[in-house]
């Protein structure tokens, strides 16, 4: 890359910026114990802890729109359910209807969560719900005595549907000013190496668990497109390394009391890294590790160039050139919301669907726990045998929704280890039906469905083995 000489202001909005996105994610400081009133909106109690800015805030959006006397919050889940269906209908009905026949499926079970949602509400602000649908509405013991509806709605899509927003609106501040790309050139001469990968990868990894997979994939499908990435690495990146955003990790956090405990940093990064460490042995094996490594038709190859020296400066000079032809604060950040509500919409009408699949499934059929068992005696490594049958349970589940793993530890006694498990699992597992398999299919990837249900065995397998040695290491 060209040197060149940079102004004052560009050096200001990279290093501060950075150190403000730094801050938001990554930095615990204690807020005390709070319940703010407004005439007659009476906010929830918010108990003191210590943690990150980002969850600070998400504690107060929390407070003020669902647990205190303005219980607005499913009625917005309600609203993003609405857009969901306008977005299949109206605005992107080519990408959901007239790609493949996974999708397409996919979007029917999209409507149908979304009719969920709109019995969930009627229910939750009238009290009325067709006789039909008891099962939806009536208390289930396994669930602490909560119905499903209210279990999914409470501990699922409102911790979601605040969790994720929340964290996006600070997300441009890591992502878009050149911290991002300054840390992918530091780490480019080792990804070729260890991960058979462009150094170039590490920015969209990076940028897809800061952001969501919907990122990685989006990003991974343009490169591949314009022969900066051939069939294999961009099939191994949309799947391994490519996986859920910190506002999914926030909310795994939250539901299994983690953040709670004052373990939120612990577990963002070993969760991070536990994510490395299973794609370092997916990428050699089948089937990742038999994909050609050929170009998309019609594109000219563009392989990345080798940097042999000066790399500080080099990623400096990526950094800034970035942070200088960067749009505006306020511009990003739209930009993010409004991409942000597209993944809420699939996640708030999908999850729903199979969230509550997921639950039927858990709690009145033995076949989510049969396949459970394929991982018991790897979850035996770290969790004793009382609690390694549920922890199966919440590996197996986690292909169908990547959330609901963490409820089956948010009612009850359970050890941390347990809870750090079925907190890290769904993350470095990556692969889910709810709204990553249709969106990853949606792209120009070539990427085989049975191979996605290949490599998510694998990466379950190898995660539930790694993240339980941590675990006895972490919480002995």
């Amino acid at each position: 890359m060209e040197k060149k000489t940079y102004a004052y202001s560009v050096w200001l909005k990279f290093i501060l910026f950075s150190v403000i996105g730094i801050f938001a994610f990554f930095i615990n400081f204690y807020v005390p114990e709070y319940q703010l009133k407004m005439g007659p909106w009476e906010w929830g109690m918010v108990a003191g802890q210590s943690n990150v800015l980002v969850s600070h805030f998400t504690n107060f959006i929390k407070a003020a729109l669902f647990s205190g006397n303005f219980c607005a919050m499913p009625f917005v889940v309600w609203t993003i359910g609405v857009y969901s269906i306008v977005d299949l209908f109206v605005l992107r009905p080519d990408k959901f209807w007239h790609t493949t026949r996974v999708a397409a499926v996919f979007a029917v079970f999209k409507i149908l969560g979304f009719a969920m949602l709109c019995f969930a509400v009627i229910y939750q602000y009238f009290g009325w719900y067709p006789g039909i649908m008891s099962w939806f509405f009536e208390p289930v013991a396994s669930l602490g005595d909560k119905s499903i509806c209210v279990f999914i709605m409470n501990n699922i899509l409102i911790t979601i549907c605040i969790s994720i927003p929340a964290a996006s609106l600070f997300l441009p501040l890591l992502v878009d000013y050149g911290l991002v790309d300054f840390v992918g050139v530091l780490v480019r001469p080792i990804m070729r190496p260890v991960f058979r990968l462009p150094g170039r990868a590490a920015v969209i990894m990076v940028s897809a668990f800061l952001g969501n997979f919907s990122v990685g994939h989006i990003a991974v499908n343009d490169q591949y497109k314009t022969g900066r990435m051939t069939e294999r690495e961009a099939v191994v990146i949309g799947t391994s390394f490519s996986t859920v955003s910190v506002g999914f990790l926030l909310a795994l956090a939250n539901n299994t009391g983690i953040n709670e405990l004052g373990y939120w940093n612990l577990y963002f990064w070993t969760a991070f890294l536990i994510t490395l460490l299973v794609s370092l042995v997916g990428v050699r094996i089948y089937p990742l590790s038999k994909i050609a490594d050929s170009y998309y038709p019609q594109a000219e190859p563009r392989p990345e160039p080798e940097i042999k020296s000066q790399l500080f400066q080099e990623a400096l000079q990526e950094a800034l050139e970035v942070a200088e032809n960067q749009e505006s604060l306020i511009r990003r950040i739209g930009y993010i919301m409004k991409e942000t509500l597209g993944v809420l919409g699939t996640v708030a009408s999908g999850t729903a669907f199979f969230a509550t699949a997921g639950v039927l499934l858990y709690t009145y059929t033995p076949l989510i726990k049969w396949v459970g068992y394929v991982f018991y005696p790897f979850m035996r490594v770290s969790i004793p045998a009382g609690e390694a049958v549920t922890a199966c349970t919440g590996a197996a589940v986690s292909f169908i929704e990547v959330t609901i793993p963490a409820l089956l530890v948010a009612v009850g006694e359970w050890s941390i280890r347990t809870r750090y498990m079925m907190a890290v699992i769904p993350v470095t597992s990556i692969i889910f039906l709810a709204s990553f398999v249709p969106c990853l299919m949606a792209t120009d990837i070539p990427v085989k469905f049975k191979d996605m249900v290949i490599i998510w065995v694998e990466r379950m397998l190898l995660s539930v083995l790694i993240t339980g040695i941590f675990a006895v290491l972490l919480f002995p």
